[in-house]
């Protein structure tokens, strides 16, 4: 039970004193002092603040640190009567000190703290909530106490979303949290009230000293200033101030090659916040003018994940600062090689530069929201590197075998076995296999090597993210980094166009250094398709190409798979869409390209089609030989030789 001590509310109505008390109903609340110094500091512990360097200073404090009534400048006596209403609701309902902030904010925007019977159609009371919308009865909206417990989320008369049934809303900015309760057409006009609000709390504190204000104004400065910072992921944008254009990947006149990022369309001024913690690093001029005058990036480790942020119109950091996820680095704006408002946004998992190492930055988002990064990962500190810090020496010198088998998904676990144990007589070093979604654990288990694929329980068992298998001989190769990557979205209409990427760094046993094998299986030929199918092809290609280069950083990469695009046999590039030109540009070249047609002829498929390739680094991986042999599947195996240099 709350002790408090109670005081007379005194306003001046005509000259002369009168007693005021809040009553709705048999209800009688008694204005109580703002959360005790205890319960603040638990706050700030909680978000990780450090008490004293963000207080407010309220001025003409009486003697015990009170605000006399009637000296909070610019509010008249009904505003402040409203105000009260505001904040012993909301302390009555137990909601923290910060709520009482996010409240007053609100119904600053929505009434001026008036109790107004009109309003935008049929909207009335404080937070012109809307008895159409489900907020209650005309008399519920116009009844401060019960708009008020309304907004929070403790009314009885209506069940719509109030601040306490939003997630992580003690997280959340001021103008964030009120906006996922009211959902204005005007979600951001909420910040401009924030420190009015803020003073008003701690003008309106009872019976605390000036250091129990203090303490309790920090907590709430803390909580909006430091935009609720803690070390999991968040949104770059808070939820509800950004619309995701979803355009990671798309081709057009605006990108040179293909959207590296994701776009988030907000007006101008909008914070921007980290995603994550780590180190700022700040990129301009030169290439980096698309971005505007500034790209940033947030960088865990050099080698290791980095995101990036374009466009803003201004900074809050500075260049080696670091920040933890949540905190606010600038604001939104319209730099560079934009046309509006919004901020790009890119996830690049190995700290590679453009057109490397980038992933769908909202299908990263999905997956590691909420989750605690390991930011401290040196990929110094990896097997095949030399002293922390430095980059990962890659292999040099030793000949690797890479065989490639897309084994038909329908065969039988036996016939698939059979097919398997074919490929493995050849000895490689790396395997590649595709359609393997169907396949149990003991279905591609083979001894004395190490298995990746995508986790069915991530993906789904039959998702065409577990085609693609990396296989690894164990006595020669440690698996040091891995992952999936989404290649192509589907197109309406059309099937198996939801293809991915599985990657294998690899470092050698006898620490020489490093190498990545990249197994993908990408969509049907487009070639007698719509436009639409060709377009995603062609971006699917770019991102295969993007996550090799990326890649390289490490050393030697080679990549196989059913591209399902032929390998052009009379020169050119080939399909326009399709892997060589975009490969190439990326540094790779396929076997064919150095060594012709196998000695069993172009043909990779029963029907003839050379479209199973096997790529490496151009300048750290030259094949020396290769060949096709038969299977049980409708693909040929293939097998290649690569002379490894070091960079």
């Amino acid at each position: 039970m709350w002790i408090f001590k109670a005081r007379l509310i005194w306003g001046i109505v005509a000259g002369a004193a009168t007693l005021v008390l809040v009553v709705t109903g048999a209800l009688v609340i008694l204005i109580g002092g703002l959360a005790s110094t205890e319960q603040s500091n638990q706050d700030q512990a909680e978000s990780g603040c450090v008490g004293g360097t963000n207080a407010i200073q309220a001025g003409n404090l009486g003697p015990d640190g009170e605000v006399p009534e009637g000296s909070i400048a610019g509010f008249t006596t009904e505003q402040i009567q409203n105000a009260r209403t505001i904040v012993a609701v909301g302390k009555q309902s137990g909601v923290p000190a910060y709520g009482w902030v996010i409240a007053l904010a609100t119904a600053m925007q929505e009434s001026t703290l008036r109790n107004l019977n009109y309003g935008d159609r049929d909207s009335q009371g404080l937070f012109q909530q809307r008895p159409v919308s489900g907020w209650g009865s005309v008399a519920d909206i116009t009844n401060p106490v019960k708009s008020a417990q309304a907004f929070y989320g403790v009314a009885t008369h209506t069940g719509n979303t109030g601040l306490l049934d939003i997630p992580g809303w003690r997280k959340m900015q001021v103008t964030a949290a009120a906006q996922a309760v009211q959902r204005s057409a005007f979600p951001l006009a909420y910040a401009q009230h924030e420190d009015e609000a803020r003073a008003l709390v701690a003008a309106l504190a009872d019976g605390v000293s000036a250091a129990d204000l203090a303490a309790t104004a920090t907590d709430v400065a803390c909580t909006i200033g430091m935009a609720g910072i803690s070390t999991s992921v968040v949104r770059p944008i808070q939820a509800g101030l950004a619309v995701d254009n979803d355009n990671y990947g798309n081709s057009g006149s605006n990108w040179a090659n293909m959207h590296t990022g994701n776009d988030y369309s907000s007006p101008c001024g909008t914070p921007v916040q980290a995603a994550h913690g780590g180190t700022i690093v700040l990129e301009s001029g030169g290439s980096w003018g698309w971005a505007g005058r500034w790209l940033v990036k947030v960088q865990t480790a050099p080698g290791n994940l980095t995101t990036w942020y374009g466009h803003m119109q201004s900074l809050s950091v500075a260049a080696g600062q670091t920040v933890k996820a949540g905190q606010v680095i600038g604001q939104v704006g319209s730099e560079g090689n934009s046309t509006g408002c919004h901020l790009h946004f890119e996830v690049h998992p190995h700290g590679g530069g453009y057109l490397q190492d980038q992933v769908d930055p909202a299908a990263w988002l999905d997956k590691n929201i909420g989750k605690t990064l390991e930011t401290t990962k040196q990929v110094g500190g990896l097997p095949g590197a030399g002293q922390v810090g430095a980059s990962p020496a890659a292999v040099s010198g030793p000949q690797v075998r890479l065989a490639q088998a897309n084994i038909k998904v329908s065969m039988s676990s036996s016939r698939y076995r059979s097919d398997l144990a074919k490929v493995m007589k050849h000895g490689p070093d790396f395997v590649s296999l595709n359609e393997a979604q169907s396949r149990s654990v003991s279905d591609l288990s083979v001894r004395g090597y190490g298995t990746y694929r995508a986790s069915s329980d991530e993906y789904g068992t039959r998702s065409q993210a577990l085609s693609p298998v990396v296989m690894w001989r164990t006595d020669r190769w440690v698996a040091v980094d891995k992952g999936t990557v989404q290649l192509t979205k589907p197109v309406t209409g059309v099937k198996n166009d939801n293809r991915y990427a599985t990657w294998v760094v690899l470092a050698s046993s006898d620490g020489s250094g490093r190498i990545s094998v990249i197994s993908t299986h990408t969509m049907t030929s487009p070639a007698n398709s719509p436009q639409a199918r060709k377009n995603e092809a062609q971006r699917g290609f770019a991102k295969l190409a993007g996550l090799a280069q990326g890649l390289q950083k490490y050393g030697p990469v080679l990549v196989a798979g059913d591209l399902n695009s032929p390998y052009p046999r009379n020169g050119g590039d080939g399909d326009p869409w399709g892997p060589k030109p975009l490969m190439t540009k990326a540094g790779m070249t396929s076997s064919f390209e150095t060594l012709g047609a196998p000695p069993q002829g172009w043909a990779t498929h029963d029907g003839g089609g050379t479209i199973d390739w096997l790529l490496g680094s151009s300048s750290t991986a030259t094949p020396t030989r290769h060949a096709t042999f038969k299977l049980d599947s409708d693909h040929h195996g293939l097998v290649g030789d690569f002379n490894i240099r070091g960079q």
